[in-house]
């Protein structure tokens, strides 16, 4: 395969704002660096194989204030390339790219379709379009950046035949794949709300489902209307709590979190739950699980040299024991990895999920 540097054939730091946002320990929070300011650091943070934060907290917080939630970014330049490189974008082809971003990736998708294809962007961010639109003209290229909801595609310009999703998704939304014509690629990091997703490719097919399979972990922003949200019961909610604890192991605690082990399978298991996992210092450990639409909460209190360790739980689910039955028929099923997965999107929105083949005993739809 080819190297990812040699897929990348534009330049990123033409597309990189003059402030981006990098992680700040000290308040738990993000603090912008300028390249006005330290223009050494700047570059090393384009330079790295690593994602560049360009927005936080949708716009509202401004340098010289602590942002508190990603909402824009640069993706990892190894992932751009591993994503273009299942899109398979070819000359002529007509392109729908979903979050602009820094303009970047547009860039990219016209070298690929050439002066016959066609690239169109769709940005939900106003000031995050425009700002991608005069980074594009500046250095030559011309696809259209439509300001407007993603999920709904472009329209207009349909169809396509490649769609590529630069944000995380839940759901597939309908209008891409209406809007993808027969043959043609649907390219997102896909998931659900526990932990992080998978890069998943499907074909669309002339009866309009979409299906195929399932890949390496992606840990992507949310589209923003499928964002996810975390409870935080106050002390008191904490010790009226429900309080049970588990037998399992650290190592088998490991499992249930991670991607490439158990997190994936649970997540298509256990629906609205998103798993948080939290260091609070180097001997205390805390796995939560949250659903805000039923307001149930659990939480996994892990102290090195300490177990069993405690459960709490809290509102009408008991989601730490959906998580415990899942992990359950994860081991049982032979310890699936996420790349064994598929999805099949019908064409009433049905999403199916199935282990090695569609038509495998160990198949089911998802609720959400």
């Amino acid at each position: 395969m080819t190297d990812w540097h040699e897929q990348l054939t534009v330049p990123r730091a033409p597309f990189i704002p003059s402030v981006v946002w990098v992680d700040d320990p000290a308040t738990d929070g993000f603090i912008d660096v300028s390249r006005d300011d330290d223009e050494p650091r700047w570059h090393a943070l384009v330079e790295a194989d690593e994602p560049i934060i360009t927005q936080v907290d949708d716009g509202a917080t401004k340098p010289g204030e602590t942002g508190q939630q990603p909402s824009s970014s640069c993706s990892q330049p190894s992932l751009v390339a591993a994503m273009l490189a299942a899109l398979d974008v070819r000359e002529g082809h007509r392109v729908l790219e979903i979050g602009a971003g820094t303009g970047w990736n547009a860039a990219l998708l016209s070298d690929r379709a050439g002066e016959h294809g066609h690239v169109v962007s769709v940005e939900v961010d106003p000031a995050v379009a425009d700002d991608a639109r005069r980074a594009l003209a500046a250095v030559g290229y011309a696809p259209v950046v439509v300001t407007g909801d993603g999920t709904k595609g472009y329209a207009a310009d349909a169809p396509y035949d490649r769609v590529i999703c630069t944000a995380s998704v839940r759901t597939i939304p309908r209008p891409w794949i209406d809007q993808t014509q027969p043959g043609g690629v649907i390219v997102a990091p896909w998931g659900t709300d526990y932990g992080d997703d998978a890069l998943t490719r499907l074909e669309v097919r002339e009866d309009g489902s979409a299906s195929g399979r399932c890949g390496a972990n992606l840990a992507f922003m949310r589209v923003r209307h499928q964002r996810r949200d975390f409870l935080e019961p106050s002390a008191d909610e904490v010790d009226a709590a429900e309080s049970t604890q588990t037998a399992h192991s650290g190592r088998e605690l490991f499992e249930m979190v991670t991607f490439a082990r158990a997190a994936f399978t649970i997540g298509l298991r256990v629906p609205s739950c998103y798993l948080t996992v939290e260091d609070v210092t180097e001997d205390r450990r805390l796995i939560e699980l949250h659903d805000v639409r039923s307001r149930s909460w659990a939480r996994v209190t892990l102290v090195r040299g300490q177990d069993p360790w405690t459960v709490h739980q809290l509102g009408p689910r008991r989601l730490w024991n959906e998580v415990d039955a899942a992990y359950a028929w994860w081991q049982e099923a032979g310890n699936p990895t996420p790349d064994r997965y598929g999805l099949t999107v019908t064409p009433d929105g049905t999403h199916g999920v199935w282990i090695d083949a569609p038509d495998n005993e160990r198949r089911w739809s998802l609720t959400f």
